[in-house]
């Protein structure tokens, strides 16, 4: 597996880009794509003074630090490892992302 990154500015994951939509997608999961500009805008902030780039999420790991989840508004799933996006909820132990009939692999943070 590759990484990509897409026009949002995210890092570390495996996504393709879908310029005409304007989104990041990983599996049938899709972020919104940040245009952009001359100015970046702020990160953002975590509980320990460490950031999380814009549009995404900070998740408490396991070892008490932070990790960065590449959703806005994401949900960190109770193992501490990992994250869903908005909307889903996560399934430890299957190892998946659930809405509805709908499910996808977990984000590694």
């Amino acid at each position: 597996m590759g990484y990509i990154v897409c026009p949002n500015g995210y890092h570390g994951y495996t996504c393709t880009c879908d310029v005409s939509a304007g989104t990041c997608n990983r599996g049938e999961a899709a972020v919104e794509m940040i245009e952009l500009g001359r100015e970046k805008a702020p990160n953002v902030e975590c509980g320990d003074g460490s950031s999380c780039p814009t549009g995404s999420t900070c998740c408490k790991l396991a070892s008490g630090d932070y990790g960065c989840c590449p959703f806005k508004k994401a949900v960190c799933c109770s193992d501490g490892i990992h994250c869903c996006p908005h909307g889903y909820t996560c399934d430890v132990s299957a190892g998946t992302c659930n809405r509805g009939e709908a499910a996808v692999e977990m984000i590694e943070l």
